[in-house]
């Protein structure tokens, strides 16, 4: 037996993975990690289903440090020009920071989560791997994860299907097993990003000019609204679909280009997670964290 926290939003993946725990005979406390406002309804229903399922649960407030790290990576990361990934930041240097933080304070000995991933050693080192799962698989957004952070953690969903765990939380009899699916971004709250930032800075924030092939054919109503490779809502009139190819934050100036001109053989990939250092030349995956699909890459020099 062994004293566990189970991270719980109210949903049923954690609802069921802290029933588990329990069934296992596991010490189990449930913890809500508070990061942001209107999250009422996500602390009583996880506080319900603690209660259900007879263990002891805590709501730990941890909003001003996520406001001032995530939401400020959010907000400064559109700022300069570029598309943030929120999740795998947040996981990695905020939300299992702080459940790790409370494991330790409460004398527990392990962290369990809902998450579809699954971990495995590669030359004795931890790493997330990718759940049997792959529609529900979570691996991407846990995948900035560090060996000391994984050591602790425990995802007793790494081989079921969604509908599997639906089943099975309704055989325990969980209010929540039909539950909908939260939205990517906790903190949106399923709305438009734009509307959100918008609290922190104003969206003509960095108003410029459209640049197409060196020339101005119009202007924009500032960097936060736009994202690369976006082609809709543009408000540019042309022959052709034009696409946002890159967004310059020291001349807020936007260039455009047709499809074509919009993909490259190239990329520069920053703030790498290797589980151990690579060779110079190495075959990898590139994941659309949006599509979830995945695409083979030619191997190439690493730098």
């Amino acid at each position: 037996m062994k004293k566990v926290i189970v991270a719980m939003s109210g949903g049923v993946d954690s609802s069921l993975a802290a029933a588990l725990m329990k069934d296992e005979g596991h010490d189990v406390t449930g913890i809500t990690l508070k990061l942001f406002e209107d999250q009422e309804k996500y602390l009583e229903d996880a506080s319900k289903m603690a209660d259900y399922i007879g263990i002891d649960w805590y709501m730990a407030d941890y909003s001003e440090d996520f406001k001032n790290n995530v939401i400020s990576y959010f907000t400064n990361t559109y700022k300069q020009g570029r598309t943030p990934n929120p999740c795998a930041y947040c996981n990695r240097y905020s939300k299992f920071s702080y459940l790790i933080s409370e494991m330790k304070r409460i004398g527990a000995d392990m962290v369990v989560t809902g998450h579809y991933a699954d971990t495995a050693e590669l030359d004795g080192i931890l790493h997330v791997r990718k759940a049997d799962d792959p529609k529900k698989d979570q691996s991407y957004f846990l995948s900035l994860l560090t060996a000391d952070q994984i050591k602790y953690l425990h995802f007793p969903h790494a081989h079921r299907t969604k509908t599997d765990v639906r089943k099975i939380a309704g055989e325990y009899g969980l209010q929540v097993s039909d539950k909908k699916d939260s939205q990517e971004v906790c903190f949106l709250e399923g709305g438009d990003y734009r509307d959100y930032l918008s609290k922190f800075v104003p969206l003509d924030y960095g108003k410029g000019n459209f640049i197409l092939n060196g020339r101005i054919i119009g202007e924009h109503k500032g960097i936060l609204n736009y994202t690369v490779g976006q082609r809709k809502g543009l408000g540019i009139s042309y022959h052709e679909p034009l696409y946002v190819k890159y967004i310059d934050p020291h001349t807020c100036n936007i260039q455009l280009g047709s499809r074509e001109n919009v993909f490259f053989k190239k990329i520069k990939a920053i703030n790498c997670n290797f589980v151990k250092t690579p060779p110079d030349k190495i075959h990898c995956q590139s994941q659309n964290k949006v599509q979830n699909d995945r695409t083979k890459m030619h191997s190439g020099s690493q730098r």
